[in-house]
């Protein structure tokens, strides 16, 4: 069998693949994909004789990662034909595709993970929970998103509306101030993000509420109807917590978070130059990485609170030196768990002077990346 990445004008060939895999998708949603993801992805396929017998899809991001925006790859779509699983297909698409992402010097890839354990043995880690939000209506009355639009509170103060492509623009200023405030690692929010998060939300049955006040959005939430009322995460702005409650909608959090997203590091030097310091700091190890084979180096993390200098040797004949896995150093460079916590997980022990090092490194542990595709 053959792994090849596939030419832009062949990525619907995957489609009865996906088709038969992931037969919960709706038609809507399927179109929406191969007329809009595919445009700008990459898809790596494994098969014979024409037939694709396993895929991974690559959907390109901009993130805000600390103070810089980077380039990452969003992984989805990881699929193998039932008759052909158990053969070690996906581990040959997932470690060329880490490999080809660490040569475009890529700090990380993430996924939305069926099962944890399928990517843990991949070196992937969870580093985003999402909050769980309800959506409840007044007493008595069916939520539906028409039911809604143009309810306001007394006086007029509050609208809703449903968004459309003439407001992308505007939705992204509003997302991108509330966003950069909040978190140091997110989606880069644009008007063309907006673009297909609209089409992809109209494939589900839904699309994106805005509340206005004065003129102004003052919140927005991504609801779909295809079960029911649902949102995910709301953005609101400072102030305006119960914007929408105001206009009869009531989005009530639950109490707990769900893990959502799993990382793998890839370019390591990448992810560690858009982090800072508490203050002046030294931070030296020597990081295992049993796929991406250039990784296994000495790295020296030198910082404080204005910059981060990072630097890359092999280690000297004799040199001892605190060692740690890719695992470890994504579950601690995104603060998901504790070092105690960590060390017990990935069985690593952490010498006192690694640790007290590692305390001075603000971590980038405040991420939103509620992304579905």
């Amino acid at each position: 069998m053959i792994l090849k990445k596939l030419r832009p004008e062949d990525s619907r060939l995957t489609r009865p693949l996906w088709e038969r895999v992931f037969d919960e998708d709706t038609e809507e949603f399927l179109n929406y994909y191969y007329s809009v993801r595919t445009e700008d992805n990459e898809i790596y396929v494994i098969g014979k004789d024409g037939d694709i017998h396993a895929m991974l899809h690559l959907n390109p991001y901009v993130l805000q990662v600390g103070q810089k925006e980077e380039g990452s790859r969003y992984i989805v779509a990881v699929a193998t034909d039932i008759l052909y699983r158990g053969q070690g297909l996906m581990t040959e698409l997932l470690q060329k595709a880490v490999r080809d992402m660490y040569a475009r010097k890529l700090p990380f890839a993430f996924l939305m993970p069926a099962s944890e354990q399928i990517y843990y043995p991949h070196h992937f880690r969870f580093i985003y929970a999402a909050e769980q939000w309800k959506a409840e209506g007044r007493p008595g009355e069916k939520l539906t998103a028409y039911g809604l639009l143009g309810r306001g509170a007394k006086g007029g103060q509050v609208t809703l509306s449903l968004a459309r492509p003439k407001d992308c623009q505007r939705l992204a200023r509003f997302a991108e101030e509330i966003l950069r405030k909040k978190y140091n690692v997110y989606a880069k929010r644009t008007r063309h993000y907006y673009e297909v998060l609209l089409k992809e939300q109209a494939s589900e049955n839904g699309g994106i509420l805005i509340a206005e006040k004065d003129g102004e959005i003052r919140g927005t939430v991504l609801f779909d109807e295809e079960n029911g009322f649902a949102v995910r995460e709301p953005v609101l702005a400072p102030g305006y917590r119960n914007v929408f409650d105001e206009a009869g909608l009531h989005l009530k959090k639950l109490k707990k978070r769900k893990p959502m997203i799993m990382a793998r590091i890839l370019h390591v030097e990448s992810l560690l130059a858009c982090m800072k310091c508490r203050e002046e700091m030294e931070l030296e190890f020597w990081l295992v990485d049993p796929v991406i084979r250039e990784n296994n180096r000495l790295f020296t993390l030198k910082g404080n609170e204005e910059r981060t200098v990072v630097r890359t040797r092999a280690a000297k004949p004799g040199e001892t030196v605190q060692k740690i896995s890719v695992d470890a150093l994504t579950t601690l460079v995104f603060g998901y768990k504790s070092v105690e916590e960590t060390e017990k997980e990935e069985q690593e022990t952490f010498s006192d002077e690694f640790k007290k090092e590692l305390e001075k490194l603000i971590p980038l542990n405040k991420v939103f990346l509620n992304e579905i595709v």
